[in-house]
């Protein structure tokens, strides 16, 4: 996945915590996988279970890239 992607699936589902981190600086914290975990979850609830599949892959790539600081240029890079 892209880190545009990244960007785009996560918009209507700013947080003002680690989900927002992520969608405005690509910052990856500890935090970040449990609250997509949990944003998932109220997706699936409200059977909005194609939202929820791609929230599933933004957590694959998280995983994927593990925990690193804000990116440099994250709002400009694909």
């Amino acid at each position: 996945m892209h880190d545009a992607r990244v960007r785009e699936l996560l918009r209507p589902h700013r947080d003002g915590g680690p989900i927002s981190r992520l969608y405005a600086t690509g910052e990856i914290t500890e935090h970040t996988t449990p609250a997509l975990e949990e944003r998932m979850i109220h997706l699936t609830l409200d059977a909005r279970d194609t939202e929820a599949d791609l929230i599933g892959d933004v957590i694959d790539y998280v995983v994927q890239v593990g925990a690193r600081p804000p990116v440099s240029g994250w709002t400009t890079r694909r």
